[in-house]
């Protein structure tokens, strides 16, 4: 475990109305900036946070090793963040993975994640050594943490297990502590059972409703998981897996994406419940575009009368791109239930654009406006990856995988003022 310095770099920024008449104001804040020497670089895959509003992350090489990290960052005083990296990952070791790709925490603290490559199982077909492995990192009292490998990937014949898991979410916490996800065509669960893991393949995809999982999965209060993938009829999927009595697991395809400009295509990055509907991101499509095949969109789809209804809420793209383009999810909601997210490109800055956050607010004629929160110009950061993490005084949390200070990402928080709270 090592701390590095504290960094903090400062910058207000005003976000100008998309489509709406009001104005508001977030405060944006880089509270650490990845790349000095021994620290991580590029943050990837999913983040998360505890309750004292630690921020938890993986970087996807650097470190001690140069094959990736699990970082720390921890509030204090005068608006300071301090970084501790929790876990370097070694190259070729069958011990341990590398190339990690998110993380999730529980109640107790403890840490859970995958690594793309390492561990002992097969050969996955380019790689020297190994397909991935879903390891634990645990707190101890004397500050240090303690790494587990709970699973490795490939350790079934012919790989019938999946393996190298690099869909967004990589893992989904359950209530009982179980972790789900998909690794190559297979969507797995983890269930600790008497101090050790239990592996089971739920589903097998790559049949008549397609293959290639596009995003991890969603879990519901009634244990269906529901999740993304590619082809389809023509142009992707939302699913959902359905458990049986007899311990199968169903898939029933409830959305097919035509593509179209008004419904959208390629489904990507993770789904999220709110108030009875499924919300999730399309990369093309979309009405506010001039990209051949669009700039994707906000997606909301909704059950009435036994049909499964698509609708997007808001295009992507703009003029020139000025409003973000291709969506980094999944879309978190708060307690108002506006919608808060980021792409990967667009906005106003570094040519083509070095991507946005973005706020939507519902108005009462049913529509959604569009506000920029933030527009990233490579010094403050490039590219935000996967989604953002909301606390509860409505701070926002993320990162990006490239750009900054040191060129290789950063760590950013977006705090709302009076005037943007109104």
């Amino acid at each position: 475990m090592k701390t590095l310095p504290k960094l903090i770099c400062a910058v207000v920024f005003v976000a100008a109305a998309v489509a709406a008449d009001t104005k508001v104001q977030y405060q944006f804040q880089i509270v650490h900036a990845f790349g000095a020497s021994g620290d991580g670089v590029g943050p990837g895959g999913e983040a998360a946070m505890d309750s004292k509003g630690d921020f938890y992350g993986v970087t996807t090489s650097g470190g001690e090793y140069g094959n990736g990290t699990v970082f720390e960052l921890s509030p204090g005083a005068n608006g300071q963040w301090t970084e501790t990296i929790l876990h370097s990952f070694p190259i070729f070791d069958p011990s341990d993975g590398w190339d990690p790709f998110g993380v999730v925490i529980d109640g107790a603290g403890n840490l859970y994640g995958t690594t793309v490559f390492g561990g002992n199982g097969q050969y996955c077909g380019y790689e020297p050594q190994g397909c991935g492995v879903i390891y634990e990192l645990s707190p101890g009292g004397n500050g240090q943490w303690t790494e587990t490998i709970l699973y490795n990937f490939c350790s079934q014949p012919n790989c019938a297990d999946g393996g190298e898991p690099t869909v967004d979410p990589t893992l989904t916490l359950g209530p009982d502590g179980s972790l789900y996800g998909v690794a190559t065509n297979t969507a797995f669960r983890l269930t600790p059972r008497s101090n050790q893991w239990t592996y089971t393949v739920l589903y097998t995809f790559c049949n008549e409703t397609g293959c290639n999982p596009t995003s991890g999965l969603t879990l519901d209060s009634k244990g269906n998981l529901y999740g993304e993938g590619g082809t389809g009829q023509c142009c992707g999927i939302v699913f959902q897996l359905q458990p049986s009595q007899n311990g199968q697991w169903n898939e029933v395809v409830l959305f097919n994406f035509s593509g179209s400009a008004i419904e959208g295509g390629n489904p990507i990055e993770g789904l999220t419940f709110h108030s009875g509907g499924l919300y999730g991101l399309a990369e093309d499509g979309g009405t506010n575009c001039q990209r051949v095949g669009g700039c994707g969109g906000v997606f909301e789809l909704t059950k009435s009368s036994g049909n499964i209804n698509d609708q997007i809420l808001w295009s992507f793209g703009g003029e020139n791109g000025a409003q973000g383009e291709l969506p980094a999810g999944p879309v978190v909601f708060d307690k108002r239930g506006d919608i808060f997210g980021a792409t990967y490109e667009g906005g106003e800055g570094c040519g083509v654009g070095c991507g946005v956050v973005y706020w939507m607010r519902q108005q009462k004629n049913g529509r959604w406006a569009y506000y920029i929160l933030h527009s990233f110009n490579g010094s403050d950061g490039v590219e935000p990856v996967y989604g953002l993490l909301l606390d509860s005084k409505g701070n926002l949390f993320g990162a990006t995988g490239g750009g900054g200070p040191n060129g290789y990402g950063v760590a950013y928080e977006l705090s709302p003022t009076a005037q943007a709270s109104k």
